[in-house]
């Protein structure tokens, strides 16, 4: 129903919309007249149920024209190379139904012609694969590579060479019997650890020869005394070094306070401020810092 309709909406709407809601189940129309049924027959997507109400209801006929063009543009590849307009506007169920079985057995043909393109390159491939092939010629190159064996220099056993996927088994193998012949000592029972520990009984021989060669090398090197310090005494000989005795410091000691005796603080010289003070500290001379020179007026 249009928005600006005021009231209930006519028989005509309400049924129209319930026949585009269900327009796959519409199989006969009666005799309506198609201009009442053109804006539901265009919710159509199967030909077939559009050619079943053409038969039930035959003034359908030559009025669906737009609906099988519709049809043929969706379904027919290349429609426009193909003649697909009927002289009969009553026959175009059937110019559409001709449209499709062409375009079935074109898509057949273009399958086989692909199929059997796959076939004859899968045949030239295998014919171009190199084959091996186990010839028994006389001559062995591997024998010399092995070298005599207990009845002489004769042919090779015939046992399967050795891939790399086999020398990959067997370095598993070695390394699972290796760790299983050597457990973690988490898995060891302190029995197994304490019979695997041992006792050294003797030094190894390395460290007994290092040792001996620093013993030798200490027992070659001179010992020189050391020098006695000396000094120099007041007549300008030198004489042994004595050691100097430092006394200890002492704290000075202060005399204890009388009861009721005051403190009283000495007190400090006066030192002059000013212009004074800062002059005489100008004037006084350090010995660090070079002499000033006299400016040239």
């Amino acid at each position: 129903m249009p928005r600006d309709q005021i009231g209930a909406a006519s028989l005509y709407d309400i049924s129209k919309r319930r026949l585009i809601a269900n327009i796959q189940h519409l199989t006969d129309v009666g005799d309506i007249a198609y201009f009442h049924l053109a804006p539901i027959l265009k919710h159509i997507q199967n030909p077939d149920q559009l050619a079943l109400l053409e038969q039930h209801s035959p003034q359908l006929l030559g009025e669906t024209a737009d609906i099988w063009l519709r049809f043929i543009q969706r379904d027919i590849p290349d429609y426009e190379t193909k003649p697909h307009n009927p002289k009969d506007p009553t026959k175009w169920s059937k110019v559409y139904k001709k449209l499709k079985r062409e375009a079935e057995q074109e898509q057949k043909e273009q399958e086989e012609e692909l199929r059997a393109r796959m076939d004859a390159l899968q045949k030239n491939r295998a014919g171009n694969q190199t084959r091996i092939v186990n010839a028994p010629t006389g001559y062995d190159p591997s024998a010399r590579r092995r070298g005599p064996s207990f009845g002489g220099w004769g042919p090779s056993s015939g046992a399967p060479a050795k891939t790399g996927r086999a020398a990959l088994d067997k370095l598993k193998r070695g390394i699972f019997d290796q760790n299983r012949a050597r457990p973690k000592a988490s898995r060891m029972t302190a029995e197994e650890l304490q019979r695997r520990r041992g006792t050294v009984q003797q030094a190894p021989q390395r460290m007994l020869r290092i040792e001996e060669a620093n013993a030798a090398a200490a027992a070659a090197r001179p010992i020189v005394a050391p020098r006695a310090a000396s000094v120099k005494t007041a007549g300008g000989g030198a004489a042994g070094h004595q050691p100097t005795i430092r006394k200890q410091h002492r704290p000075p000691q202060r005399t204890p306070m009388q009861p009721g005796e005051r403190y009283t603080a000495p007190k400090l010289e006066s030192r002059p401020t000013g212009a004074a003070g800062v002059r005489r500290r100008r004037e006084e001379h350090n010995p660090l810092m070079a002499p000033k020179r006299a400016r040239r007026v």
